[in-house]
């Protein structure tokens, strides 16, 4: 078994815990090169799903995608990281991302103030922290007195990646993070445009872009049966379409607000207009397909850049099923 793609795979925050631990382990069997956690709220926490992962394998990278910098201290994020890096002995790759107004605000009654500037802050607090033990540091949003670790971090140099997607917060990135994971509905034009941003950021600051490494969600699915297959992906690539709205992760396809606002407005009714999506827009936004497209599709992200493509589970698909078909398919 080999996996020459590098590929990852990725599922739901809300599973139920012998789920969680069935795919995990499943993940690790077949040679996944990491599984990536979603906290998206009201899941189950992050960072207790991925605590029970890492003592449930020996080998594979567990990603955190993401945490935001609001619900905890960005310290306490830092505590909690370096712990969870030490019960995985260096194997947690942790994601940080802004979160959206209805959850934070209108739902968790946080006030969602400058959302790119406090994951920038969060993420610098926490590599710190981390790296150097101590930290004092004064923010547009946090602020802290001296603070010390009082453990030693199993890693000074635990991998945060920023979870962001428009051309500032991509910029920002290539200044501060160790890596980028990129969203579902990330296409090959949108891997060229965000690999952009992030080099003008880096090299702002005088990084190499190249150490930046990018990770992407794709909702995938794979049969011999190909139309299937891309049948099996229609209702995600809509309803993420329509969250995205007309944003720069798909305009740069070349999608116009016309043909965007139809899942939008889909979205807002609590119905997704999967009768809208073509095969080819399916071949854009997901990897879907008999198993010689989607090693194509894999084979041209990697080489577009995409350092660990992570397959994730499709609504209406069992995740272990799409885990088991995947190996079978793609990486035996």
């Amino acid at each position: 078994m080999s996996n020459p793609y590098n590929l990852g795979f990725g599922f739901y925050g809300g599973h139920d815990s012998e789920t969680v631990m069935k795919l995990v382990k499943a993940s690790e069997e077949k040679e996944f090169s990491s599984v990536w956690i979603a906290e998206d709220y009201f899941y189950g926490g992050a960072f207790s799903t991925a605590a029970a992962c890492a003592v449930q394998t020996s080998k594979i990278q567990i990603g955190i995608g993401v945490i935001n910098p609001f619900t905890r201290h960005p310290v306490l994020s830092a505590m909690e990281s370096a712990s969870l890096d030490a019960i995985s002995k260096g194997r947690i790759l942790l994601g940080l991302g802004a979160s959206n107004k209805r959850w934070m605000e209108d739902m968790a009654g946080i006030p969602f103030e400058k959302p790119i500037q406090a994951t920038k802050e969060c993420a610098v607090i926490i590599k710190e922290l981390i790296s150097k033990g101590h930290l004092k540091f004064e923010g547009e949003v946090f602020k802290t007195g001296n603070v010390e670790l009082d453990f030693k971090p199993y890693r000074k140099d635990l991998p945060v990646y920023l979870g962001v997607k428009g051309p500032n917060a991509l910029r920002i990135a290539g200044q501060i993070a160790d890596g980028v994971l990129l969203s579902t509905m990330t296409s090959l034009p949108y891997v060229a445009y965000a690999k952009e941003r992030i080099k003008e950021g880096a090299e702002k600051v005088g990084r190499d872009p190249s150490e930046i490494k990018v990770s992407a969600y794709f909702p995938m699915h794979v049969d011999k049966d190909s139309k299937k297959a891309k049948q099996a992906v229609k209702e995600v690539v809509a309803k993420f379409v329509g969250i995205h709205g007309v944003h720069p992760i798909l305009t740069c396809t070349g999608m116009t607000e016309e043909q965007i606002m139809p899942f939008k407005e889909g979205v807002l009714k609590g119905k997704f207009a999967t009768e809208l999506v073509t095969d080819e827009l399916v071949d854009l936004l997901a990897i879907a397909g008999d198993p010689d497209e989607c090693k194509a599709k894999l084979k041209a992200l990697n080489e577009a850049g995409v350092d660990n493509p992570v397959a994730f589970e499709v609504m209406g698909v069992d995740p272990m099923d799409s885990l088991q078909t995947i190996s079978k398919y793609i990486l035996d």
